[in-house]
C-alpha cells in the first residue's frame, strides 16, 4: 500500500484501521507507536505517486496492481482495499466465452468495445460519453454489462448500479479513469440529480469543493467511456421528476434500444435461448475476467514503438468517422463516439485479443448508430423536444386555456391564447407570447421560433415578423402567433 503522507496528519485511526484489514499484528496499548515509526522513516529511494489509474504518461498505463509500459510510478490511495482490477482464469478462456460470441451479436460487441475505448480517450484527445442499452427486464442487458466490465475486472464486481448520490459517482469514476465505467439499473438513481450526472460523466469532472481551512481541494478528473442500461430511456427518468432531459444529456447518453432477436441478442452460437446465453456470460465474467484490457494496452504500447500513438489513432479515427454519415453536428458528435468503439474493436482484434474476423467491430458499430439515429428521429434533438412540449401543451390545454377566436363570450382560465378552424381539417392555435413561453418552457423564444419554422408549422405572420395582428373578441388588436396544430407532429 503506497500510503499517502498527508494521513500522518489525521487521526492514527485512519491509517490503523487500513492495516489491520491487511494482517497487520499489532499490540494495542501501544498501537500510536507504529504511526510514530511510519513518520521516522526517510527512505531513500523516490517514486512518484499516481493518484488515479489510466495513463501517467504516452508510454505508462497505471493499475493499483501493476504498471504497463516504461517509466518509473507507483499507484497511491488512500484505502489499500479499493482494487477492483482483479484477475482470474485466462485470456483463452475469456477469448472463448465472451469474446468469440461477440461476432453476430452488435450490442455484446458495444460492450466490449465501449471497455476497449476507454483508453483511446487520451490518444486522441476527446471527452468521455456514453452508451445506454433501454429494454424490458430479463433481455440480456446486464449480461451484456457485465461482458464489458469483465475485461478490466471482475464483472460483477467492477460493474456499479446508479444507485449513488453524486459525489459517490465522482469517485466511482475517477477509479475507472481511461477504462470502463460499468453502470446498471438507472432506474436506481435520483432522477433528480441524473441530467447533472450525466453531465460530469462525460465532461470528466466533479464539483469544486472547499478544505477545511476554505482553499480549493483538487478536483476530481477522469476520462471514461460510460456504458449502462436500465428499462427507461434517460428522458423518461428525468420526466419522473418533472425535469426535461436537454440534447447535451442526451448526445452525451445515446440511448440503444435493446430489442434484438432474443432480446438482446441475435446469435446465441448453438444455445437453446437467449437465457443460456446470458447465463454463460455471466458465467464466464466470473471465471475468465481482467485479462483482455492489460493485454489490449500492452499490445497497443507495441504499436506505438512504431508510430506514436498521439499521431497514429487520431488519423484512424478521422477514417472511421468518414464512414459515418451525418446530417447535422449532434449526429457527427454521436458518430464519432461509435467509430471510437469500431476503432478500439477493431484494434483488440488486430492484436488477437477478440477472436473474430477483422470488420465485425466496425460492422456492427455502423449498424446500431442506424438504430440510435432511426429511433431518435430527423433534425435536431431541440427541435422534437420543443415541437413536442408545445403539441403536448395543446394536448392538455386545448380545451381549458383556449377558445374560439370567433366566440365573443368564450372563456377560458388562465388564458394562453384562442384557436380558429383551419381551412383543411384541425385547428390553427393563436398563442400569446406568454402562452408560447410557457408551452416551451425552458427554451429561448426565438429558439422556439426557429423549431416552428422547421416544420413550417407558423401558419400566418406578417411581413418581417414571426406573429400576425388579430382582431379579438374583446375588440382589441395584438399579434398573435398562428401555430399549426397538425404541423407539430408530423409522424401523425
Amino acid at each position: 500500500w503506497a500510503m499517502p503522507n498527508e494521513l500522518l496528519a489525521g487521526k492514527p485511526d485512519s491509517i490503523l484501521s487500513v492495516l489491520l484489514s491487511m494482517g497487520l499484528d499489532m499490540d494495542y496499548q501501544r498501537r500510536a507507536k507504529v504511526c510514530q515509526y511510519i513518520a521516522a522513516q526517510y527512505p531513500k529511494e523516490r517514486v512518484i505517486a499516481a493518484t488515479s489509474t489510466g495513463w501517467h504518461t504516452e508510454k505508462l498505463f497505471i493499475m493499483p496492481r501493476q504498471n504497463i509500459g516504461e517509466g518509473k510510478a507507483i499507484f497511491q490511495s488512500e484505502a489499500a482495499n479499493g482494487d477492483d482490477y482483479k484477475q482470474g482464469g485466462t485470456l483463452e478462456g475469456w477469448q472463448a466465452g465472451i469474446g468469440a460470441v461477440c461476432e453476430g451479436n452488435p450490442l455484446l460487441m458495444l460492450s466490449v468495445c465501449a471497455a476497449f475505448a476507454g483508453p483511446l480517450l487520451y490518444h486522441v484527445q476527446r471527452q468521455g460519453g456514453g452508451f445506454h442499452i433501454v429494454g424490458d427486464s430479463s433481455t440480456g442487458k446486464s449480461s451484456a454489462i457485465l461482458a464489458g466490465a469483465s475485461v478490466w475486472g471482475h464483472g460483477e464486481e467492477f460493474k456499479r448500479t446508479w444507485r449513488a448520490t453524486g459525489n459517490g459517482l465522482e469517485g466511482i469514476a475517477s477509479q475507472r479513469n481511461d477504462t470502463l465505467l460499468a453502470l446498471d439499473e438507472i432506474g436506481e438513481a435520483d432522477p433528480r440529480e441524473i441530467g447533472a450526472v450525466v453531465y460530469a460523466m462525460a465532461n470528466g469532472t466533479g464539483k469544486s469543493r472547499a478544505s477545511r481551512n476554505g482553499s480549493a481541494r483538487a478536483t476530481k478528473r477522469w476520462r471514461v467511456i460510460l456504458f449502462s442500461s436500465g428499462e427507461l430511456g434517460l428522458s423518461a427518468i428525468m420526466a419522473e421528476a418533472g425535469k426535461r432531459s436537454r440534447t447535451g444529456q442526451e448526445i452525451r447518453l445515446l440511448d440503444i434500444p435493446a430489442r434484438r432477436t432474443f432480446g438482446a441478442w441475435d446469435d446465441l452460437h448453438g444455445m437453446a435461448g437467449g437465457r443460456e446465453f446470458s447465463d454463460a456470460i455471466q458465467r464466464t465474467s466470473a471465471t475468465h475476467y481482467g485479462q483482455a484490457g492489460p493485454a489490449f494496452i500492452t499490445e497497443l504500447l507495441k504499436a506505438g514503438q512504431e508510430e506514436p500513438l498521439s499521431k497514429m489513432l487520431p488519423e484512424t479515427l478521422a477514417q472511421f468517422c468518414d464512414k459515418y454519415l451525418t446530417n447535422n453536428g449532434q449526429e457527427s458528435r454521436a458518430a464519432e463516439r461509435f467509430a471510437l468503439l469500431a476503432m478500439a474493436g477493431e484494434l483488440a482484434i488486430r492484436f488477437n485479443i477478440l477472436p473474430i474476423p477483422e470488420g465485425a467491430a466496425h460492422s456492427a458499430m455502423l449498424e446500431l448508430f442506424e438504430v440510435w439515429r432511426t429511433g431518435r428521429g430527423e433534425g435536431p434533438s431541440e427541435d422534437r423536444q420543443i415541437l413536442r412540449s408545445i403539441a403536448d401543451f395543446i394536448s392538455r390545454h386545448g380545451d381549458t386555456r383556449f377558445s374560439s377566436v370567433d366566440n365573443p363570450h368564450g372563456e377560458a382560465r388562465d388564458r394562453a391564447g384562442y384557436w380558429e378552424d383551419a381551412p383543411s381539417s384541425g385547428r390553427i392555435y393563436l398563442f400569446s407570447r406568454s402562452g408560447l413561453e410557457e408551452a416551451a418552457k425552458g427554451y429561448d423564444l426565438a429558439r422556439v421560433v426557429l423549431a416552428l419554422d422547421s416544420v413550417g408549422a407558423i401558419a400566418k405572420r406578417d411581413i418581417g415578423k414571426h406573429q400576425a395582428l388579430k382582431r379579438l373578441p374583446d375588440g382589441s388588436r395584438q399579434r398573435m402567433y398562428f401555430i399549426d396544430q397538425t404541423k407539430l407532429e408530423p409522424e401523425t
